[in-house]
């Protein structure tokens, strides 16, 4: 099990969701933190690595949770859609 965070940028944008996806980001988050590093459960929360540290749970249709694995813990980084998840991603390989 290891120990997920959530930063001040997941707690700010959570807000400005509609509450059945904060629902489900929370439980989502919630989750992620006893399946992590067991590759079947990953697949069953969709946990998806998206680049060295970072990772993706879809929540909704289009709705994502980003956590950046620190290597001891885990941070839920920020709620995003897919193209604002691509546009994170090339962000941060620059």
């Amino acid at each position: 099990m290891i120990r997920v965070l959530l930063s001040e940028r997941i707690k700010k944008t959570a807000d400005k969701l509609p509450p059945d996806v904060r629902e489900k980001a929370a439980k989502a988050i919630a989750d992620v933190g006893s399946a992590f590093g067991d590759p079947h459960q990953h697949r069953g929360l969709g946990l998806r690595k998206l680049a060295r540290r970072s990772y993706e749970i879809r929540v909704h249709l289009q709705w994502r949770v980003v956590f950046i694995h620190d290597g001891k813990v885990l941070v839920a980084y920020d709620v995003m859609n897919h193209d604002e998840v691509s546009l994170w991603l090339k962000g941060q390989r620059k």
